[in-house]
């Protein structure tokens, strides 16, 4: 399952997080529209923090709201899935390529390290939500330390396409042997400071797991959004 809150969190943040957990999973099935309300009782949240969070996900093109009737959930759709692909893949490249260029100490790279190591004792548990997980802190991790604060916020804001593609597809695809392999060489490259073989395996890395969720997602619903995920426990 997705790590929906943490008790540090706000009470805006939390209803942030649920609410676009139920996007992801698909319990808030695409296409869905959903009144304030609805969604307090639901999820057991309040008003006002619901309203914040919904404003915050239409930033990033995961609802809409539309006048008198609620907050629709956006279908997912192939050219979304691709386009926003391309952004985080440029944006994370040049956050990776600022760490290797930048940092002082190893030592700095180990919530990287962590996550590497996470991801690799997951799939030999072949456990895919702990992967997962391990693989979005990973992600999230190089953007937040690479310095540029501003960069990151814009890494952040299009993250929600490319999540619910990653959770829509996630009990489909194969075990995820090569990516967790890809991100142990993406971390060797950051401490060896080879920017151009960092380059390399993050282009490999994002070019091939995009075709491979456009594919699986085009098999299922070619020319039509993608319908909701099944949820899992």
């Amino acid at each position: 399952m997705i790590d929906a809150s943490t008790p540090s969190q706000s009470l805006a943040d939390r209803s942030y997080a649920t609410i676009r957990e139920g996007i992801l999973t698909g319990r808030l099935s695409p296409d869905s529209t959903w009144s304030d309300r609805e969604l307090c009782e639901m999820f057991s949240l309040s008003r006002t923090p619901v309203r914040e969070a919904i404003l915050r996900l239409q930033s990033e093109q995961m609802v809409q709201i539309v006048p008198r009737k609620g907050t629709r959930i956006l279908p997912l759709r192939l050219e979304d899935v691709r386009d926003i692909h391309q952004v985080t893949k440029a944006l994370e490249l040049e956050a990776a390529l600022l760490i290797a260029r930048n940092y002082r100490d190893v030592e700095e790279l180990a919530p990287i390290l962590q996550c590497v190591k996470d991801m690799e004792d997951a799939l030999e548990r072949q456990d895919r939500e702990a992967w997962a997980l391990a693989d979005t802190r990973c992600h999230f991790a190089v953007v937040d330390m690479c310095g540029n604060s501003r960069l990151a916020g814009m890494y952040h804001a299009q993250r929600g396409l490319t999540d619910r593609a990653r959770y829509f597809v996630l009990h489909m695809r194969d075990l995820p042997v090569l990516s967790t392999r890809e991100h142990r060489q993406m971390y060797d490259a950051l401490v060896a400071r080879d920017l151009r073989e960092l380059e390399v395996v993050y282009r490999q890395h994002w070019d091939r797991t995009t075709e491979e969720m456009l594919d699986i997602i085009g098999r299922i619903s070619p020319h039509t959004p993608v319908p909701a995920v099944k949820q899992t426990t």
